[in-house]
């Protein structure tokens, strides 16, 4: 990650000097130009330990829950973009590679998936957004829309799982169960960094 860390400072301050921007739109150009080549990089990881693995949909689908919900919820962060990177890999393959192989009824779905989704309203409403020490969002307004985009989209999940469900009993697709159990994974994970417990294990 240091050599992209590089060259993305160079290229935003090609930018930056190029467009005549002071340092403080430099500094927020190199922020978005790294946190993309990062999520670029950590969904490349993914996918290719996921192929490995020959569990790239549920590694994927695991990721772009945690992440997706994370844009607004926020959460701990791990102490070098590297060890994220790698954390998050390993998590998303992990428990994707967990997911497809498990055995799943559809009672046991059902239930998991209610104490997952009612845990996670729960503290998303409690805790939401958890910033960081380095960037506080001292906006009571900015807090308050951030928690309403979180619990947004934690219903969105909650959509996407029921449509699964119902898909399945229409089909028997056993893979849609399997898909359901990926979002609970990820969800799982994501509101766990939100807790103090997940702040100590990140680190």
């Amino acid at each position: 990650m240091f050599k992209i860390e590089n060259i993305c400072k160079k290229f935003s301050g090609y930018i930056a000097r190029e467009l005549n921007l002071n340092d403080d739109r430099r500094s927020v150009i190199n922020y978005g130009i790294f946190a993309f080549a990062q999520i670029m990089i950590c969904i490349a990881l993914v996918m290719i330990f996921g192929i490995v693995f020959n569990a790239m949909i549920e590694a994927l689908i695991v990721s772009f829950t945690t992440s997706m919900l994370r844009k607004s919820s926020g959460g701990a962060h791990a102490s070098s973009p590297e060890k994220c990177a790698i954390i998050g890999t390993v998590v998303s393959v992990g428990m994707g590679i967990i997911a497809k192989y498990a055995h799943f009824d559809l009672i046991l779905i059902i239930v998991v998936g209610s104490i997952i989704f009612a845990w996670s309203y729960y503290i998303i409403y409690k805790l939401a957004p958890v910033d960081s020490v380095a960037k506080p969002i001292k906006s009571y307004k900015m807090k308050k829309r951030l928690k309403k985009v979180s619990i947004i989209t934690l219903s969105v999940y909650l959509t996407i799982v029921l449509i699964f469900i119902l898909s399945y009993l229409l089909t028997k697709n056993l893979t849609l169960l399997t898909y359901s159990l990926c979002i609970y994974i990820g969800l799982s994970w994501q509101i766990f960094s939100l807790t103090k417990t997940g702040h100590l294990a990140l680190r």
